[in-house]
């Protein structure tokens, strides 16, 4: 049997591997997708074993390595009975011959986060997990858990609610008397405010002191190699968005495979920016980069030149 879990919710991923887990009567293997190739594969899926055994295979993110997802498509209905693989894919090409043949042959689950615009949703799920575990939390108290649990999707810019922060912290409260404000600050810290799409956009309104002041916080808890990465990608979205001119949000959305919310706001940007400016800033991040792989200058540096010289560029008026 092939399941497929899509989403990025880490939390309902975990819910659906322990009920399997639970039915199955087996311990899940999880197996790494990068130290797999075509022959253990195949092993996984037709059964090396001698002996008769139920297993449990926890893959993931195997459509990133497009060769092994395009053989697995081909051996969709070949898994062995006594297997049950279950894929998680945060968000796979849904395009592709294997994605439409796997969603046939398995069963698919959602695995979609809540977001903010479902916060009384994550807010009754939040009371209700608390209830079952003998935690009592009042209505503000979940209200101040959940804005307290709210992440930016650095992919989507949606914000998103980090269920599985929330089952641990209530996890953490379960020996405590009375849960007070107070518990909950020491088990559950405060959101981070700022995204790398948020610095960007600072930067891209000349809004100097807000830029480095959130690019202080990124730095006093992310991995300055992961802010990079998103810095360049958010970039050339950015960039592409704003060279295509006269088109929708719609078609850009299309053209980038992002989300059309994204796509409007990084329309809304277009007008901060000249055409110059963006094939400087475009060299800059590619000079930038190279300076980064190369060791020539610390990462942190690296992001916070880039910021600055976004910041502080001409508007597209001065540039005229």
């Amino acid at each position: 049997m092939v399941y497929l879990i899509l989403g990025t919710n880490e939390y309902r991923v975990r819910q659906e591997i322990a009920a399997l887990t639970k039915r199955l009567g087996v311990r899940a293997e999880t197996i790494d997708a990068d130290r797999l190739d075509l022959n253990s594969l195949a092993d996984i899926v037709r059964g090396a074993s001698l002996f008769r055994e139920t297993r449990l295979v926890v893959l993931r993110q195997l459509s990133e390595h497009k060769e092994l997802w395009a053989k697995l498509g081909e051996w969709a209905r070949d898994v062995s009975a006594d297997t049950t693989l279950v894929l998680v894919e945060a968000k796979p090409d849904k395009r592709t011959k294997a994605y439409k043949t796997l969603t046939r042959a398995g069963e698919v689950i959602a695995a979609e986060p809540l977001t903010e615009r479902t916060r009384s949703a994550a807010e009754t799920w939040l009371r209700d997990l608390a209830r079952a575990q003998g935690v009592e939390i009042s209505r503000a108290q979940a209200a101040n858990m959940v804005s307290r649990a709210l992440i930016s999707n650095e992919t989507s810019r949606i914000v998103e609610v980090d269920q599985l922060q929330l089952a641990h912290a209530v996890k953490a409260l379960v020996n405590v008397d009375t849960v007070t404000d107070e518990a909950i600050a020491a088990v559950l810290p405060p959101a981070r405010e700022f995204s790398v799409f948020d610095i960007l956009e600072l930067a891209a309104r000349r809004d100097v002191r807000a830029a480095q002041k959130a690019l202080s916080e990124l730095r006093a808890t992310d991995d300055p190699y992961k802010v990079m990465a998103l810095l360049w990608v958010q970039w050339a979205q950015l960039a592409a968005a704003m060279m295509a001119e006269g088109a929708s949000s719609a078609q850009i959305a299309s053209d980038l495979a992002i989300h059309p919310f994204v796509a409007k706001k990084l329309q809304a940007l277009a007008p901060y920016f000249s055409a110059a400016s963006v094939r400087e800033l475009t060299q800059l991040a590619a000079e930038l980069d190279y300076q980064s792989k190369t060791l020539a200058a610390a990462p942190w540096d690296i992001i916070d030149r880039f910021v600055l010289t976004v910041s502080t560029r001409n508007s597209p008026q001065e540039s005229e």
